[in-house]
Order: C-alpha cells, then structure tokens, then sequence
C-alpha cells in the first residue's frame, strides 16, 4: 500500500467519525482526560509553566 492510499483511507475514515468517537480517540491517546479537558500527566499550561522553576526554559 502506496502512502497516497494510506492518507486516502485514514481521511475517509475520519470523515465518518461521529464527535464521540473523536473524543474516545484523544482519550486513548492520553491527549484528553474523563472530563475532555487536556490530560494534566502529560500537557502543561504556560500559566504552571512559569511557576514551575525545574520547567520554567519550556515556557
């Protein structure tokens, strides 16, 4: 399978997802938490950033 058939297939898939199973995918992939926001284990807010010293060069 050609790269140009995979993005086909993987954009035609996405076309007919509904939004709850867009919001399960970005939970299994750790991106969302139960609740849909980000996942805090592994996403930051610069506001946390900032106020972490051990963190504060990724700000």
């Amino acid at each position: 399978m050609s790269i140009d058939e995979l993005i086909r297939k993987i954009e035609a898939r996405a076309a007919n997802r509904t939004h709850q199973e867009r919001l399960q995918l970005l939970q299994d992939a750790h991106i969302l938490d139960s609740e849909g926001k980000l996942d805090r284990k592994f996403f930051h807010l610069k506001e946390n950033l900032k106020n972490d010293p051990a963190q504060s060069n990724l700000a």
